[in-house]
Order: structure tokens, then C-alpha cells, then sequence
């Protein structure tokens, strides 16, 4: 009974071994590359290192490796898109400053002209603009160096965001 246990460990171990054989990388004289067990006549051989098969080990630890990629992936994915985000509220924030900006020195511009009763008479058929006329200018002044700090600050922010 022992004999053909061993006769089945030394075939085993000779299908074990034979993975393992030796290869050869032939390159033939006319330039074709032939792998072999053996070198070929008239070609110049040279044993190539052929790599054992992965063991059950080696691929739990590569799918873990590859689980561990997919979620760095995710992360990063995750990452981007938030950046993504942050970067188009910058700039719908710039967008919406400048126009604020725009509308700000528009009704600067409007608002020169005298409305009615913000002119005083003088003596000598003259006009001075009232306390009222030079507080609203003031105000629309003001407006538009808000509207230029919100600007600066929305361009900063989207800077930022880069």
C-alpha cells in the first residue's frame, strides 16, 4: 500500500516540476522567435525565468489590492466632484457679482440726473443740488464700491477654489 501512495507523490511532484521547466527564447536566423523546453538547433538560445503560478495567497492579496484601488478611485472621484462643485458655485458668484457691478453703475448713471425738487433755486437765477439729491448720489456711490468688493471678493473665492 505504500508503494502506489508514493508513486502518486513522485507523479505530483514531477507535474509540480514540470511547470517549472526550463524555457528557452530561440531566435532563428532569419529573425523569428520561437519559445521552447529546449534550445533549437541553429538558434540562439537563452533560458528565460518563467515565474510560478500565483498561489491562492498571492491572489486574495491582489484582490485586496484591487478592492483598495477601487475605493481610492471613489475617493478621488468623490474629491474631484466636490471641487467641481465648489469652482462652478465661484463662479456663478462671479457671474452674479459682475452683474450686480453692472447694475449698480448703471443706476449710478441714472441717478445724476436731478429728480424733481432735488434742485434748490439761488439768487441770481442759479441752482444748487439738495441735501436729499447729494445723500441719494452717496448711497448709489456706496452701492456700486459694495458691488466692486463683492466682485473682488467672488474673484478671490473662485481663485481660491482653482
Amino acid at each position: 500500500m505504500v508503494r502506489p501512495v508514493g508513486l502518486l507523490l513522485a507523479g505530483v511532484l514531477s507535474l509540480g516540476l514540470a511547470a517549472h521547466a526550463q524555457v528557452y527564447k530561440n531566435v532563428m536566423p532569419d529573425g523569428r522567435i520561437i519559445y521552447s523546453d529546449a534550445p533549437m538547433k541553429g538558434a540562439k538560445s537563452t533560458p528565460v525565468n518563467v515565474p510560478p503560478p500565483p498561489t491562492e495567497a498571492d491572489k486574495a492579496k491582489a484582490q485586496a489590492r484591487a478592492q483598495e484601488e477601487v475605493q481610492q478611485r471613489e475617493a478621488l472621484k468623490g474629491r474631484l466632484d466636490d471641487r467641481r462643485k465648489k469652482l462652478d458655485d465661484a463662479d456663478e458668484r462671479v457671474k452674479q457679482a459682475r452683474q450686480g457691478l453692472a447694475n449698480a453703475q448703471t443706476a449710478l448713471e441714472q441717478g445724476r440726473t436731478p429728480l424733481p425738487g432735488e434742485m434748490i433755486g439761488t439768487v441770481g437765477a442759479g441752482a444748487r443740488p439738495s441735501e436729499g439729491y447729494l445723500n441719494r448720489i452717496a448711497g448709489l456711490e456706496k452701492a456700486v464700491e459694495t458691488a466692486k468688493k463683492a466682485l473682488d471678493d467672488a474673484l478671490h473665492e473662485r481663485t481660491q477654489a482653482r
